[in-house]
């Protein structure tokens, strides 16, 4: 029996995203169940920027460096223009030497304004990278139940567009609103100072523009969550759709199927449509009150007496005023081109804080009776008075029991949602049991962790899942522990030694180039199986498929696939050409065997 030690992950967790059939329930199973924290979730993601912040302090300190001096330099321009046009009207000699010095200031600005961008767009980067990393992570630790509710589309558009949206509330927002509103504060009180009566009305009209900012943020918020919500139906639909092409042109559900997706789209374009509205109404209004502020206050500052010397400033202080005045508001008319990107992004760190927050799966519990070469006496396999359900309530196996000795080869039959495919998910560690116990090689199922499983047992499903590479990476799913003797050994044993070796560059060929049969590409499922040399092979429908004369090529190679292994399968075919042990699966004596 091979030793159940040291196979690296990396094959484990593609197999363990891809296992299943067609017929999978999509609830949660039980003793994975949880919802996702979604503090929890929030507070990873405002993790991530602290610590992107504390392992580039460099950068971290670049970046407020350029907000302060971009602050700075655009509250002095409108100070020195003010002590110019007050030069020239006096025909002051210093009125060269302060436009000069109003001109140095605006190139300064413009630097420290570039510095900024920079400075953010590298801090963004850092901060995508760092969260799609934890997010990739973090799906290799959710357990099967999360990917039974979760369609791969949806999965994708939340390491995707959720990730680019929270880079665009970096970039576009966060970093944006705290130089505005450093500026909103620096203005009012520079505006105060110059001008008391301009300075209230400023007070007076800031709270009514904040008030409508905060009006359309809402409803901006509203309208791209729904309109996110809508583009992820569509987007899982797209690859379901593609996956079922052939049965959908088949039965003539094209136009079904366009319905349903058109639907989708509409839900998307009309939530959309309500957040351009507001993005189009809210700068108007900004610009419009900014307009309305400065003619008031000039208007009564021209009527002299007591709202004249309220209202009056100088000719440059007018200038100035008028400066700061529309600066003070157009931080604001930013803000609301921003509001769309910035609610984009906040139903997208929603949506990552919920992943982010998923309950893991329960870390396997170290067997410390169990020996370190696998070995269990004669049972390879074994359940002991299990139930289990994938919904509260609803068992699928009830005190069901089941024992394969070493060597044996069982086959397990049912009727259509018996729980045979439910019992091979057991036995992988895939779901735990709701109670009763399940042991593979002496040890809890549980408790096998990923890095073991792939020399404990092999799994061939009903249909070949390819991987990125070429036809070596479908053997090895990218374990480098698993050697090229391994892999030819594999690749001989079910036949396909020839077939690879005329290949254009054997091996290495992509297997897209390969161009294999569907019967050349279940075999090549078998020899990713039995590469590390299990000692327990686990068969789900492996012909169920295949043509009469693929499904005889395929039992050939299992033939020799199977000799010196423990077998547990779903096959009838196989039974048929192996024999062993039939056990039924639903019935009042599970352990009934022909």
């Amino acid at each position: 029996m091979p030793n159940c030690t040291g196979c690296r992950r990396g094959g484990w967790t593609w197999m363990r995203a891809h296992s299943g059939d067609a017929t999978q329930p999509q609830a949660t199973p039980a003793g994975e169940r949880g919802v996702a924290s979604r503090p929890a979730g929030n507070r990873q993601v405002a993790a991530v920027f602290a610590d992107v912040a504390r392992t580039h302090p460099a950068l971290t300190v670049a970046l407020v460096a350029a907000v302060v001096a971009t602050v700075v330099t655009a509250l002095l321009p409108p100070l020195v223009l003010a002590q110019v046009v007050d030069g020239i009207a006096a025909r002051s000699l210093d009125a060269p030497r302060l436009a000069a010095t109003y001109l140095a200031l605006v190139v300064l600005q413009g630097l420290a304004g570039a510095g900024q961008e920079a400075a953010i767009a590298v801090f963004g980067q850092k901060v995508t990278h760092e969260l799609r990393s934890r997010m990739a992570a973090k799906l290799d630790r959710l357990p099967a139940g999360y990917f039974v509710r979760n369609a791969a589309g949806a999965i994708t558009s939340r390491l995707v567009n959720d990730v680019d949206a929270v880079e665009a509330l970096f970039a576009s927002g966060v970093v944006g609103m705290v130089t505005d509103l450093c500026q909103v504060v620096g203005i009012v009180a520079i505006v105060m100072w110059e001008s008391v009566g301009l300075g209230a009305m400023l007070l007076v009209a800031l709270p009514l523009v904040f008030l409508f900012t905060r009006h359309v943020q809402r409803a901006t918020l509203d309208a791209q969550t729904q309109n996110r919500v809508a583009v992820g139906e569509a987007n899982e639909q797209i690859p379901e759709t593609l996956r079922t092409i052939r049965t959908i042109r088949q039965l003539g559900r094209e136009a079904f199927m366009g319905r349903r997706y058109a639907r989708a789209i509409d839900r998307a374009f009309l939530a959309q449509e309500r957040s351009n509205f507001y993005d189009a109404v809210y700068s108007p209004v900004v610009i419009t009150t900014s307009s309305v502020v400065i003619g008031v206050s000039l208007s009564l500052a021209a009527q002299g007496g007591p709202l004249g010397s309220l209202f009056g400033v100088t000719v440059g202080g007018a200038v100035a005023v008028i400066s700061y005045v529309e600066k003070v508001f157009t931080p604001l008319s930013d803000i609301g081109m921003e509001i769309q990107s910035i609610q984009q992004a906040a139903a997208g760190v929603r949506r990552i804080g919920e992943l982010l927050g998923e309950a893991e799966e329960r870390p396997a519990v170290t067997d410390a009776v169990a020996p370190s070469d696998g070995s269990s006496g004669d049972v390879a396999a074994s359940l002991s008075h299990v139930t289990f359900g994938y919904e509260p309530n609803s068992p699928v196996l009830r005190d069901f029991s089941l024992r394969v000795e070493r060597g044996e080869h069982v086959t397990l039959v049912g009727r259509t949602g018996a729980g045979k495919s439910t019992v091979l998910r057991l036995l992988l560690g895939l779901y735990q049991p709701d109670s009763g116990e399940v042991m593979v090689l002496g040890r809890r199922a549980g408790a096998i962790s990923p890095a073991e499983r792939r020399r404990c047992y092999g799994y061939v499903e009903q249909a070949f899942r390819a991987v990125p590479g070429s036809v070596t990476d479908q053997v090895t799913l990218g374990d480098p522990s698993v050697t090229v003797d391994q892999v030819s050994r594999a690749l001989q044993t079910v036949g396909l030694s020839d077939v690879v070796a005329g290949l254009p560059q054997g091996g290495n060929t992509l297997l897209a180039d390969a161009r294999l049969s569907q019967g050349q590409l279940q075999l090549l499922n078998i020899a990713r199986a039995i590469a590390c040399d299990p000692g327990l092979l686990i068969l789900d429908e492996v012909t169920a498929n295949l043509d009469s004369a693929t499904e005889r090529q395929v039992m050939e190679a299992l033939a020799v696939a199977v000799c010196g292994r423990t077998v547990i399968s779903v096959s009838h075919r196989l039974f048929e050409r192996e024999g062993g042990r039939l056990v039924r699966v639903g019935e009042d004596d599970p352990e009934a065997s022909e």
